[in-house]
């Protein structure tokens, strides 16, 4: 949800279109640096949201964030946004702040790990413990990080005395793009198995759900709206009622439709059997 017209408008749109869970950019998604949070809006918003039943509240982290990169000066900026990020989401009353993890740059996949682990470290150190970081899983272009649920959990794994504050999101287009199938019930079940198996269900807090216009295991992330792409309604479905994750929050990212976000979000209530 766009917060343009401010954080409490934000709240009541999201209200008005029958949404129970929201995710927001707490700061300006495109640049280091953002204005302080209105105390006054912040204030309104949390209230708003509780008042309104919309929880959990989600913060997503700017998009130039690149907790694994090399470069101090890049790292440097990353761990300091996503710092803020923790910090604003703790104003907000937000219970989670998703971030990706970013891309090694050619320096390897252990190298990529060692630097998001310390910068998780220096951001948990110093922030609110009532915020849970989530790391999100990349489609697996580049040398982006998090595509496969086994380096996923080794990035875990050196996480483990964070292990309280540090989850997962797991992005079902992004999931695709890496090579899992969820285009049925049977598909998702396994899939579903083998990330319990290697990365834990206690560890996944929060679900993206987004449909594809890729085909499985193109290692490209270009999200499609719900029904319309390669998962399409059959994965869906068996997403949304699946016994392990029904009962997370489930946030869509899908393209604007002309006729509205609403669609979206119908069709995922549409399928999900209560």
């Amino acid at each position: 949800m766009g917060i343009s017209g401010g954080l409490p408008a934000a709240a009541v749109r999201a209200h008005d279109m029958g949404c129970e869970t929201l995710q927001i950019f707490a700061a300006n998604p495109s640049a280091w640096r953002s204005p302080t949070l209105p105390v006054q809006a912040a204030q309104s918003f949390v209230s708003l949201t509780e008042e309104l039943g919309i929880s959990p509240v989600v913060v997503h982290t700017p998009y130039l964030l690149n907790l694994a990169s090399p470069d101090l000066e890049i790292s440097a900026k990353s761990t300091a946004g996503l710092s803020d990020s923790v910090t604003r989401a703790g104003i907000l009353g937000a219970t989670y702040v998703v971030t990706h993890m970013g891309s090694h740059r050619g320096s390897g996949a252990e190298t990529g790990v060692r630097q998001i682990c310390r910068s998780v470290d220096t951001v948990l150190e110093s922030t609110d413990p009532s915020v849970t970081l989530l790391l999100e899983n990349s489609a697996g272009s580049g040398d982006s990080m998090g595509a496969l649920f086994e380096e996923i959990r080794r990035i875990l794994d050196c996480m483990a005395g964070w292990s309280g504050r540090v989850g997962i999101c797991l992005d079902t287009a992004h999931a695709w793009g890496a090579g899992y199938d969820l285009s049925s019930a049977d598909a998702v079940s396994k899939t579903i198995a083998l990330f319990d198996a290697l990365v834990g269900l206690k560890n996944l807090k929060v679900v993206h759900l987004n449909d594809t216009k890729v085909p499985l295991g193109s290692r490209r992330d270009r999200h499609a709206n719900i029904g319309n792409g390669f998962i399409g309604e059959e994965g869906f479905s068996a997403l949304v009622n699946h016994p392990s994750l029904a009962h997370l929050a489930g946030i869509i990212e899908t393209p604007p439709r002309p006729e509205g976000d609403e669609r979206d979000l119908d069709r995922l209530k549409r399928l999900r059997v209560t």
